[in-house]
């Protein structure tokens, strides 16, 4: 059981970095065409609305994968410390701190807010596209 948890736990991990790195490329593209000056006001509140469609199916998706990761990281830590094993799923501050490795303040901050807020930012992008297209 354990050994399912923790191949499940690298697979959602995987998957929590993937989605918002292939949506990130998505939305440069959508960008790139968005703010092209010789697109129409019909394709820039086509793309705006895509590119907030996208921004909302990636944050979702990868607060579902982050949830899921860190339910099975909990779960792993509470295993090991019941078996009296070496608890090697603590959170990374949890284990850099037992090692004696001094965590720098700008890395405490998680990475996962940074990317959750700059997917963000496309999406108000695309918002000011269709509004610009319906306004315009």
């Amino acid at each position: 059981m354990y050994q399912i948890v923790a191949a499940r736990r690298i697979n959602y991990e995987s998957m929590m970095w993937q989605v918002p790195s292939l949506a990130l490329t998505a939305q440069a593209f959508l960008t790139t065409i968005g703010l092209s000056p010789g697109v129409g006001r019909l394709a820039r509140v086509a793309v705006g609305m895509l590119a907030v469609i996208i921004t909302l199916m990636t944050v979702h998706t990868g607060l579902r994968h982050r949830r899921n990761e860190l339910a099975d990281s909990v779960w792993l830590a509470k295993t090991e410390q019941a078996l009296g094993w070496e608890t090697v799923h603590d959170a990374p501050d949890v284990r850099a701190a037992r090692l004696g490795i001094p965590t720098a303040r700008f890395i405490r901050f998680r990475a996962y807010p940074l990317w959750v807020g700059g997917l963000s930012a496309f999406g108000v992008l695309g918002l000011a596209l269709v509004i610009d297209g319906l306004i315009g």
